[in-house]
């Protein structure tokens, strides 16, 4: 492990080849998608609809369990094997890029997003072979050595991944091939981004963060930036726009609760109700379907959506119309809307 903690010192990142059997990755993989399908009929949606919307699992939740023991032990034997000394897991996650939700994670620095509580490097293991259809790890060598950044928000609505379009970035990337056992480990600095799975088939990775127990960043992390609406705000923003256009709309006092708010919104949709502002329909109730589905997976399985698509799609076929409406009611009106 010496040359390749020397290469992750040096670039950011590193390979670690043949660390695991196959057959028990694949084990793993076998006993997360039973956990995922107990989780799928709690909802009572399609396993299609449940992993189109939810793509990462933070634990302590119903799918990371049966790997807690496993985190604990065996990856944290790797990672104190690695980094020379003892270490402590900070956090970890299942992420996976299915056939269903395919796309790629913009470019983005780890530690920017734990400013609170930051670690040190990851470990990132898949669970499947990870060629280049199926959306690799793409680092920028070097980049945990520069400042910083602010926290991408790659939920606001028409985000442009700036980084990944850079001529820096598109001549210095490197891109990551990997084979279930191997797994790859990366500075919480560096940037990197995972492209879009193209493969047609299912990729799950387990990404565990740790530190050496004298940790301490030498480095400044800046605060995050909210954005209008975005990773840190549309949770609470769609509530209140949902709940003020209810108001507003059908004279309907209730509290700003998405449980509330999202089957109310479902009915008037379904049963035609006349609108004050133009919506597609169809794809309004598909959005708040999604959402509605991202939200119980959020309560109940600690969920999320890491490729940040449902809130914006909320915000394009529903959130947009109504707001803008609520803020000015009378234009429409004098458009005859």
């Amino acid at each position: 492990m010496k040359i390749i903690k020397e290469s992750f010192e040096e670039n950011g990142f590193g390979i670690l080849n043949n660390i695991f059997p196959r057959e028990q990755i694949e084990n793993i993989y076998q006993n997360i998608m039973l956990d995922i399908m107990k989780c799928v009929n709690e909802l009572n949606c399609s396993l299609e609809s449940y992993l189109t919307n939810v793509t990462r699992w933070l634990h302590p939740s119903p799918i990371t369990e049966s790997i807690n023991v496993f985190s604990e032990t065996f990856l944290k034997e790797i990672a104190c094997r690695f980094i020379g000394e003892e270490v402590k897991l900070s956090k970890f996650n299942i992420i996976s890029k299915s056939a269903y939700a395919k796309g790629s994670i913009p470019c983005h620095q780890d530690i920017a997003y734990s400013r609170d509580d930051p670690y040190e490097f990851s470990l990132w293991l898949p669970l499947q072979d990870v060629t280049l259809k199926e959306g690799t790890l793409e680092f920028l060598p070097g980049s945990h050595l520069s400042k910083i950044e602010p926290a991408v928000d790659f939920w606001q609505p028409n985000f442009v991944d700036k980084v990944f379009l850079s001529s820096h970035w598109q001549q210095n990337h490197i891109a990551t091939p990997i084979q279930a056992g191997d797994a790859v480990v990366f500075d919480a600095r560096i940037w990197h981004r995972s492209a879009k799975n193209e493969s047609g088939h299912n990729r799950f990775a387990i990404v565990t963060r740790w530190s050496r127990n004298n940790y301490r960043p030498t480095c400044t992390i800046p605060e995050k930036i909210p954005a209008k609406f975005g990773m840190w705000n549309c949770g609470k923003l769609t509530e209140l726009i949902l709940k003020q256009g209810l108001l507003d709309c059908f004279q309907l006092h209730v509290a700003a609760d998405l449980v509330i708010c999202i089957p109310l919104w479902q009915e008037k949709l379904s049963n035609g109700a006349k609108l004050p502002f133009s919506i597609d329909v169809p794809q309004a109730q598909k959005a708040l379907e999604n959402l509605m589905i991202l939200h119980n997976a959020s309560q109940l399985h600690n969920g999320g959506d890491a490729q940040g698509v449902v809130y914006p799609n909320v915000w394009h076929y529903f959130l947009a119309p109504l707001s803008q409406w609520l803020e000015q009611p009378e234009a429409y009106s004098k458009e005859g809307l």
